[in-house]
């Protein structure tokens, strides 16, 4: 039984300490988790999930950080997640009293455990939280840290979503209720105008008008702030969302609504103004166009310039003849035309968008890499490898910038990797070894961020050719910085250790030496083993040296192995 179960039968049975009955349990754990009415695998899949964060914070705070049952709750509850995201994709859920909302389901769920959690997460302001494929129990604890602080700290910082950000957190994403956007306006205008965005979309329009008291650069930056809440929600409850803000944009009143859309129509470089002119109806366009039709200063041409960008403009101005294509760029239109969209506003190709990034400035490259993203959970989802690759490869040429965008571009290449497309790429391992794969390309020129993703990998493949290929790459991969594997033989997890260790023997060089030294400090006799076993295959006098301090090593076991090694003089046969 595991601490979930235990938590559970003695809260049911009011403390009573008598020996479980694990038939009686499992009875109950299902009970709970899939009501007669709900036979559904993937909802309880998400309640044992959400279930696993709870029994993390309830364990959380009667335990200190370091105690064994709170790092216990921490990894079921990982693995409750990773067993959900790993099958179904990302997990959304927003607290609703003492219940959860899941993104994929309408009904609310609610026992003990989720009841505490949907507290925490409503008195930390957080109106929804997604949890993303390759979370990790570190940044499951960071979000239960920061639940447990006063909201006072919260507000101080800036939100929960913010603090888990600046903690390098990246699987786990927090819409964040009570953050006043940029303009300093107070932190209820926001939260009403989400509530009004949820529950009573055609109110937006008047809730909008009055709280920007119809100022044109007020409304910009209200727009601005729900556009970042709105990334953070469901895809499907995203697109609602746009759709609804373009529509009540539509419905405002003119003195607000013609400035307004030129202001948008000036920024259609930015995903917030992109998202909403994409949505818009076709008579609002003409309109826009008609009103600065009259002008001196060229705007009509501009306007449909832009918004054809968008593929929404009106088709009234003259096209020029096409160029005859080629056979080679009509494929490579098709490509274009047949990319995956989702959340992204339609028109940006991802080609024109990695094109231009390195001329933009930060904070435009910073929208544009978000849009970038939007592609990649795209691609993911439908398994789209070219989209990741093409992406991959371009990041991996942005992070050489010599300024500030290179650590943004880097920090979206880590995302893309670690969290995003982790899946994608080891579904195509066979990919990822052959040497003139695009994919494998693509890693090989960024060593520093794909050699922890392929160790991760390493760890979960079971099958023994592919763990051959991977320790095969990773010493590639590795070979002029070994550094980047030797950080990872402090890895409590021995497997892991053992890994980096064959991975660094695979080499056949004598940096191994160093790192054989550090392994044979580690905790685990499997791991010193392998260390001894790469000593020896390695023979050369530096490496015999090693094996003879070896001798003096206070295990038995370690001390035969290396006796072992030595009589032996050189490498056995595999």
């Amino acid at each position: 039984m595991d601490l979930v179960d235990l938590v559970d039968a003695f809260s049911r049975r009011g403390g009573a300490s008598r020996a479980p009955n694990p038939r009686v349990d499992q009875y109950e754990e299902d009970a709970v988790l899939q009501p007669p009415d709900v036979a559904d695998a993937r909802l309880a899949a998400a309640r044992k999930a959400v279930r696993g964060v709870g029994l993390a914070l309830r364990v959380h705070r009667l335990y200190s950080a370091g105690h064994a049952k709170t790092q216990q709750g921490l990894l079921e509850a990982q693995e409750a997640l990773r067993a959900y995201l790993t099958t179904y994709g990302s997990l959304g859920c927003a607290p609703a009293g003492r219940t959860v909302v899941f993104d994929f389901h309408p009904r609310s769920y609610e026992d003990d455990l989720v009841a505490e959690l949907s507290r925490s997460l409503t008195s930390a302001k957080i109106g929804a939280v997604q949890f993303m494929a390759g979370v990790t129990i570190e940044e499951i604890a960071a979000l239960v840290e920061t639940l447990r602080l006063p909201i006072t700290a919260i507000e101080r910082a800036g939100g929960a979503g913010k603090m888990l950000r600046e903690r390098g957190v990246q699987t786990i994403a927090l819409q964040d209720l009570g953050v006043a956007p940029p303009g300093g306006r107070p932190a209820t205008g926001i939260e009403r105008l989400i509530e009004t965005l949820r529950i009573a979309p055609d109110q937006l329009a008047t809730r909008l008008h009055d709280a920007s008291a119809g100022d044109v650069g007020e409304t910009v930056q209200l727009l601005r702030a729900l556009d970042r809440i709105l990334v953070s929600w469901p895809r499907a409850e995203q697109e609602v969302g746009w759709r609804n803000l373009a529509a009540a944009i539509v419905a405002t009143t003119p003195s607000l609504q013609v400035p307004l859309c030129r202001h948008i129509v000036a920024a259609l470089h930015e995903p917030w103004a992109a998202s909403i002119a994409a949505r818009w109806p076709q008579n609002l366009i003409a309109g826009i166009v008609g009103t600065d039709a009259g002008q001196q200063s060229g705007g009509a041409d501009d306007i449909i310039t832009s918004l054809r960008a968008l593929h929404r403009g009106p088709s009234a101005a003259r096209v020029p003849p096409a160029v005859a294509l080629s056979g080679e760029e009509r494929d490579a239109a098709r490509g274009t035309l047949a990319q995956p969209r989702g959340a992204v506003p339609p028109g940006y190709d991802l080609a024109t968008l990695l094109h231009i990034l390195a001329a933009l400035d930060i904070a435009r490259f910073e929208e544009g890499l978000k849009l970038i993203e939007r592609y990649v959970v795209s691609a993911v989802e439908i398994r789209d490898l070219d989209t990741v690759v093409r992406v991959l490869t371009d990041l991996g040429v942005l992070i050489r910038l010599p300024d500030a965008r290179a650590d943004l571009a880097r920090a979206a290449l880590r995302w893309t990797l670690s969290t995003a497309a982790r899946d994608l790429v080891g579904r195509n391992l066979a990919h990822v070894v052959d040497e003139r794969h695009p994919l494998r390309q693509a890693l090989a020129a960024v060593p520093e961020e794909a050699v922890p993703v392929l160790l991760e990998l390493l760890a979960d493949e079971a099958r023994l050719h592919e763990r051959r290929q991977l320790v095969t790459l990773l010493a590639v991969l590795a070979r002029d910085q070994p550094a980047l594997l030797g950080t990872h033989l402090t890895d409590p997890r021995w497997y892991v250790a053992r890994n980096v260790v064959t991975a660094l023997a695979e080499m056949g060089t004598p940096a191994l030496v160093p790192y054989a030294k550090t392994a044979l400090q580690h905790a685990d006799l499997r791991v010193r083993k392998e260390a001894i076993a790469a000593l020896g295959t390695l023979g050369t006098p530096e490496a015999r040296a090693t094996l003879t301090d070896v001798l003096r090593h206070p295990d038995a076991e370690t001390r035969a192995s290396a006796a072992n090694w030595l009589n032996a003089g050189r490498a056995p046969d595999a």
